[in-house]
Protein backbone atom coordinates (compact mmCIF):
# COMPACT_ATOMS: atom_id res chain seq x y z
CA UNK A 1 0.00 0.00 0.00
CA UNK A 2 1.46 3.87 -0.73
CA UNK A 3 0.81 4.57 2.50
CA UNK A 4 3.55 2.46 3.93
CA UNK A 5 6.02 3.67 0.87
CA UNK A 6 5.72 7.05 2.38
CA UNK A 7 6.03 5.51 5.84
CA UNK A 8 9.30 3.82 4.88
CA UNK A 9 10.54 6.69 3.26
CA UNK A 10 10.15 8.54 6.49
CA UNK A 11 11.65 5.54 8.14
CA UNK A 12 14.39 5.94 6.08
CA UNK A 13 15.19 9.46 6.27
CA UNK A 14 14.80 9.29 10.09
CA UNK A 15 17.97 6.83 10.02
CA UNK A 16 20.43 9.34 8.24
CA UNK A 17 19.34 12.17 10.79
CA UNK A 18 20.24 9.62 13.51
CA UNK A 19 23.69 8.44 11.82
CA UNK A 20 24.57 12.49 10.98
CA UNK A 21 23.56 13.60 14.68
CA UNK A 22 25.24 10.67 16.02
CA UNK A 23 28.65 10.69 14.39
CA UNK A 24 31.99 11.73 15.88
CA UNK A 25 33.41 15.09 14.96
CA UNK A 26 34.27 16.36 12.30
CA UNK A 27 33.08 13.16 10.60
CA UNK A 28 32.94 15.04 7.22
CA UNK A 29 32.95 11.90 5.10
CA UNK A 30 30.15 9.73 6.78
CA UNK A 31 27.93 12.77 6.83
CA UNK A 32 28.53 13.60 3.12
CA UNK A 33 27.63 9.84 1.95
CA UNK A 34 24.49 10.14 4.27
CA UNK A 35 23.33 13.47 2.83
CA UNK A 36 24.07 12.04 -0.24
CA UNK A 37 21.95 9.11 0.52
CA UNK A 38 19.03 11.50 1.91
CA UNK A 39 18.90 13.55 -1.16
CA UNK A 40 18.61 10.85 -3.44
CA UNK A 41 16.12 8.77 -1.32
CA UNK A 42 14.18 12.53 -0.71
CA UNK A 43 14.33 13.08 -4.31
CA UNK A 44 12.16 10.01 -5.21
CA UNK A 45 10.34 10.42 -1.84
CA UNK A 46 9.12 14.02 -4.28
CA UNK A 47 9.07 12.30 -7.53
CA UNK A 48 6.50 9.20 -6.14
CA UNK A 49 4.09 12.33 -4.63
CA UNK A 50 4.03 14.16 -7.33
CA UNK A 51 3.42 11.30 -10.21
CA UNK A 52 1.97 8.69 -8.03
CA UNK A 53 -0.15 10.66 -5.51
CA UNK A 54 -1.17 13.80 -5.68
CA UNK A 55 -2.27 13.44 -9.47
CA UNK A 56 -4.81 10.88 -7.52
CA UNK A 57 -6.19 12.88 -4.53
CA UNK A 58 -8.60 15.34 -6.35
CA UNK A 59 -9.23 19.23 -5.44
CA UNK A 60 -10.31 19.02 -2.18
CA UNK A 61 -6.39 18.24 -1.34
CA UNK A 62 -5.45 21.30 -3.02
CA UNK A 63 -3.82 23.32 0.69
CA UNK A 64 -2.63 19.83 1.79
CA UNK A 65 -0.67 19.16 -1.61
CA UNK A 66 1.01 23.23 -1.75
CA UNK A 67 2.26 22.41 1.60
CA UNK A 68 3.65 19.11 1.43
CA UNK A 69 5.16 20.16 -2.12
CA UNK A 70 7.00 23.42 -0.18
CA UNK A 71 8.13 21.63 2.23
CA UNK A 72 9.29 18.79 -0.32
CA UNK A 73 11.10 21.27 -2.08
CA UNK A 74 12.83 23.12 1.00
CA UNK A 75 13.92 18.95 2.35
CA UNK A 76 15.92 18.62 -0.94
CA UNK A 77 17.49 21.30 -1.42
CA UNK A 78 19.20 21.51 2.23
CA UNK A 79 19.66 18.05 1.87
CA UNK A 80 21.48 18.34 -1.95
CA UNK A 81 23.26 21.29 -0.12
CA UNK A 82 24.62 19.97 2.67
CA UNK A 83 26.03 16.90 1.17
CA UNK A 84 27.75 19.15 -1.22
CA UNK A 85 29.42 20.92 1.87
CA UNK A 86 32.02 19.69 3.35
CA UNK A 87 34.96 21.53 5.76
CA UNK A 88 36.25 22.81 2.60
CA UNK A 89 32.42 24.52 2.04
CA UNK A 90 31.89 25.18 5.04
CA UNK A 91 33.60 28.34 5.82
CA UNK A 92 30.93 30.30 7.68
CA UNK A 93 30.38 27.28 10.13
CA UNK A 94 26.65 26.46 9.47
CA UNK A 95 27.05 23.06 8.44
CA UNK A 96 25.67 21.84 11.54
CA UNK A 97 22.98 24.65 12.73
CA UNK A 98 21.94 24.15 8.77
CA UNK A 99 21.55 20.14 9.41
CA UNK A 100 19.22 21.05 12.56
CA UNK A 101 17.17 23.27 10.52
CA UNK A 102 16.90 20.27 7.85
CA UNK A 103 15.64 17.74 10.35
CA UNK A 104 12.92 20.32 11.26
CA UNK A 105 12.15 20.46 7.95
CA UNK A 106 12.08 16.67 7.20
CA UNK A 107 10.08 16.20 10.53
CA UNK A 108 7.46 18.90 9.75
CA UNK A 109 6.68 17.23 6.76
CA UNK A 110 6.99 13.67 7.76
CA UNK A 111 4.47 14.69 10.12
CA UNK A 112 2.43 16.26 7.85
CA UNK A 113 2.11 13.50 5.45
CA UNK A 114 1.75 10.79 8.98
CA UNK A 115 -1.42 13.15 9.82
CA UNK A 116 -2.91 14.44 6.99
CA UNK A 117 -1.52 12.56 3.83
CA UNK A 118 -2.04 9.49 5.28
CA UNK A 119 -5.12 9.48 6.83
CA UNK A 120 -6.48 11.19 3.41
CA UNK A 121 -5.30 8.97 1.27
CA UNK A 122 -6.93 5.95 3.42
CA UNK A 123 -10.46 7.83 4.06
CA UNK A 124 -10.86 9.60 0.76
CA UNK A 125 -9.31 7.44 -2.48
CA UNK A 126 -11.14 4.87 -3.88
CA UNK A 127 -9.28 1.12 -3.42
CA UNK A 128 -8.45 1.35 -7.05
CA UNK A 129 -6.82 4.83 -6.47
CA UNK A 130 -4.77 3.22 -3.79
CA UNK A 131 -3.86 0.32 -5.80
CA UNK A 132 -2.59 2.91 -8.46
CA UNK A 133 -0.78 4.92 -6.34
CA UNK A 134 1.16 2.10 -5.17
CA UNK A 135 1.78 0.22 -8.71
CA UNK A 136 2.85 3.70 -9.90
CA UNK A 137 5.41 4.04 -6.61
CA UNK A 138 6.71 0.95 -6.79
CA UNK A 139 7.39 1.35 -10.84
CA UNK A 140 9.24 4.51 -10.39
CA UNK A 141 11.25 2.70 -7.29
CA UNK A 142 12.24 0.03 -9.19
CA UNK A 143 13.68 3.23 -12.17
CA UNK A 144 15.96 4.40 -9.95
CA UNK A 145 16.89 1.36 -7.91
CA UNK A 146 15.89 3.23 -4.89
Amino acid sequence: MIAQTIESDHNAGQEVFAVVGNAAQPAWDERTDEMRALATLWDAHGTMLERAVFPRLGDASGALIEGLRSLQRQVEAMAADLARRGPEHDADGRWLADFEELKRLFDAQCQRESAELVPFIRERAAPAEIAEMTRIARALRQERAV
